[in-house]
């Protein structure tokens, strides 16, 4: 079993996303499963950490998805 994520390393996970993707630009997410389905959404909001519990990037008309299901190039 995977262990939780520190506020730390949510916080870095955020930051690394952020220096690669700015608000406008395409990602590949998995809405589903990681590795099904995947879909191109662009990003609405830069990433920040939901509830104090995932690190989670904001797409246009889907909400917010946890940056474990954004597929990195």
């Amino acid at each position: 079993m995977r262990r939780p994520m520190t506020p730390k390393q949510m916080q870095a996970a955020c930051d690394r996303f952020n220096a690669r993707h700015q608000v406008g630009d395409e990602i590949t997410v998995y809405t589903g499963p990681v590795g099904e389905n995947p879909q191109r959404l662009r990003v609405q909001h830069p990433a920040q950490i939901l509830s104090g519990h995932t690190p989670v990037v904001y797409v246009a008309d889907r909400g917010c998805i946890a940056l474990s299901h954004v597929r990195e190039a």
